[in-house]
């Protein structure tokens, strides 16, 4: 198997903890020195836990990375 499929688990096992998770907040994380802000959900996970995903920078590191929401499964 190849690297990515490694790396793409990787993601996914950090995502697992968030399944089945309540959105209970939108997040930002004010700006930074370079002037960038960040941004992200704050999530009641089933184990009782709180956890916060923050949409890092894009690959080229110059910014808030991007996301897409579909509907369906």
């Amino acid at each position: 198997m190849s690297g990515r499929f490694y790396q793409t688990q990787f993601y996914l096992d950090q995502l697992k903890p968030l399944m089945d998770g309540k959105i209970i907040g939108l997040l930002r994380s004010g700006e930074d020195e370079l002037g960038d802000e960040f941004y992200g959900l704050s999530i009641q996970c089933k184990d009782g836990a709180t956890r916060r995903l923050i949409f890092l920078s894009d690959d080229e590191g110059n910014g808030p990375g991007s996301f897409e929401i579909t509907e369906g499964v």
